[in-house]
């Protein structure tokens, strides 16, 4: 359902990015289906869509440093494709190559409370992907001159849970992960919180998820719900086995 694109350990300061050209390349009849998908999905009932500019993911490389560091390649596409490729073709990587995709590349956060819970989101049905599934707290890359993947998960807790940067304790970077299903890539993070379950139970922005989820974050717990729990995106699951060590 997943596959770690790369997996290690790292802090702020530790990870930047790097504009490249893109490799994407749109065939007449992959555009053809890129617009039949934006209107399909645009006319589902609740349904908002924005064809704003998204980063693509191109490459990553990490450096032997002491400590390492891990830069990432970006380039830019717009949401439209997106949609139509990753989210509602994905078969096309196989049937065109991976130059095809639009690759969006995101971040996605498991956030860990100050009264030991491993907490995610339960997706609203009115998302372009996986309603009514527990998800990370996630969203794309804002596009700027100057890309902080940090900062981009600050937003997104701010954004999706109200939470401010001095109820955030630490963040951390697992590496990346692909959702093998949506040919998905992602930047995968578990974030420590001041605040408590209950304290975010209330906060969760109803826009994106209609409620919060949670576990108690013992290897016994999570080794449950990795087992039982089907609702689980494959990013959710990535989360959870890179981070698992750590709570």
């Amino acid at each position: 359902m997943f596959r770690f694109l790369h997996y290690g350990i790292y802090l702020e300061g530790q990870i930047s990015t790097r504009d490249v050209p893109s490799a994407l390349i749109l065939l007449p009849e992959v555009d053809q289906a890129i617009d039949r998908a934006w209107v399909e999905t645009s006319s589902k009932p609740g349904v908002r869509l924005f064809n704003g500019r998204v980063c693509r993911y191109e490459a990553h490389r990490i450096a032997a440093t002491n400590p390492p560091t891990l830069t990432i390649d970006l380039s830019y596409t717009d949401y439209r494709t997106v949609v139509g490729t990753n989210f509602a073709n994905p078969q096309f990587a196989d049937e065109y190559g991976p130059q095809v995709m639009a690759n969006p590349l995101g971040v996605s956060t498991g956030l860990v409370t100050a009264d030991g819970y491993l907490m995610f989101g339960r997706r609203n049905r009115s998302v372009a992907y996986y309603p009514d599934r527990i998800h990370p707290f996630a969203g794309s890359i804002e596009v700027e001159d100057s890309i902080d993947l940090f900062a981009n998960v600050r937003r997104e807790l701010r954004e999706e849970l109200s939470l401010e940067s001095d109820a955030i304790d630490q963040i951390i970077c697992l590496g990346l992960a692909e959702d093998m299903r949506l040919r998905h890539p992602e930047t995968i993070y578990m974030t420590w919180t001041r605040c408590t379950r209950e304290q975010i139970e209330q906060q969760v922005d109803t826009e994106e998820h209609h409620a919060a989820w949670s576990v108690k974050a013992t290897p016994q717990a999570i080794d449950g719900v990795l087992a039982n729990e089907p609702a689980l995106t494959p990013i959710a699951k990535a989360v959870i086995e890179a981070g698992r060590h750590l709570l």
